[in-house]
Parts: structure tokens; C-alpha cells; sequence
């Protein structure tokens, strides 16, 4: 099987370890289209997506926690794309540290540990989720919207690395520039 440039560099992208420093406000978004394969993967702080970085306190702590994981696996109202393209989305997987497996959850919304809760005692950490997306028409795939500030107010930035056919590149989204451009 051969592997095209771009193939090469996005398996090279992803295999590196994400230089993240733990900064609140600050989300990391990696970018990776080859061909029709979309991918993007987030990394934010649990302080920006629930409030806090240790075990839910109580029952309106834990509905946060799990109204966080419900928004993050919601795909359609995280990432907008332009309908020309025919983007397809996979189910996302959600890592949050400190649940039992790495708390591994697909789409149905909730990790499969289901422990006894005392696993949850080192939540201070970054959440990662891997979004994959099949687009039948990659070509007119000309910028990503993202819903991210709007139902994360906490985020104040995101750094995006991205690389597709035509190489590598860096850009920086926010509340006022929510749209990363892939194509002019």
C-alpha cells in the first residue's frame, strides 16, 4: 500500500506529543485532512469546560460534569463545515483524566468505567477528544465554524496546528474569529 506526502506527514503530526502547558483559557486544536479523511483533535482544560479540576462535589457539580461531556460529543454543534463538502461525522471519543480506563467515551455519552467514583479524585487535566469526519467532497471543504466559545465561555483562544495537502501551517481562533480557513 503506498502512502501519499500528505498521509506520511499526518501520521508524523499525530504521533507527536501535544506541547500543552496546562493554560486555562487556552485550547489546543490539531487539524489533519487528507483526501476525503478529516480529522481534529481536541485539548482543553477540565477548569474551562466544567469549572473545576477535581471530583464533583455534589449533584449540580456532576450535572456540569456531565452536561460538559454531552456538549463535547455533540459534533454537529461543535463543528460546522460548508455543505458542499459532504463531511460525515464518525463518533468522537472523549478522554477525561482520572475516570477509570482514561475515560474513554464514544458518542453514547458516558465512559464505561462505571467504578465507584474514587478514580475521579485526579481530574486535574486536560480533556481530549478525537473528532473523524468522511468528506465525499474535500476539495470544497473551504473553512471549519466552530460552536467551542459559545459553549465553552472559559476558552478564550484556541491554537490550531494544521496540515493538509498544502503543508503544514499554524492559526489562532477565538470569540471574535471562530472560523479556521482552510482555502481562500
Amino acid at each position: 500500500m503506498s502512502r501519499t506526502p500528505t498521509a506520511l506527514a499526518l501520521a508524523a503530526l499525530l504521533a507527536l506529543p501535544t506541547a500543552s502547558a496546562h493554560v486555562h483559557g487556552l485550547a489546543l486544536l490539531d487539524v489533519a485532512l487528507d483526501g476525503g479523511r478529516l480529522q481534529l483533535d481536541l485539548e482543553a482544560t477540565a477548569h474551562d469546560l466544567v469549572g473545576f479540576e477535581r471530583a464533583p462535589r455534589d449533584e449540580a457539580e456532576k450535572a456540569r460534569l456531565e452536561a460538559a461531556r454531552r456538549t463535547l460529543l455533540d459534533h454537529a454543534r461543535l463543528w460546522q463545515f460548508n455543505v458542499a463538502a459532504g463531511c460525515v461525522a464518525e463518533a468522537p471519543v472523549l478522554e477525561v483524566p482520572g475516570t477509570p480506563g482514561g475515560g474513554a467515551a464514544k458518542a453514547h455519552g458516558h465512559d464505561h468505567g462505571h467504578g465507584d467514583g474514587q478514580a475521579q479524585e485526579k481530574t486535574h487535566g486536560d480533556w481530549r477528544v478525537r473528532y473523524r469526519f468522511q468528506c465525499r467532497n474535500p476539495e470544497a471543504l473551504r473553512a471549519i465554524d466552530t460552536g467551542l466559545f459559545a459553549a465553552f465561555p472559559a476558552i478564550e483562544s484556541v491554537r490550531v496546528q494544521l496540515i493538509d495537502a498544502s503543508g503544514a501551517r499554524a492559526a489562532s481562533l477565538g470569540p471574535a474569529q471562530p472560523r479556521l480557513v482552510l482555502r481562500p
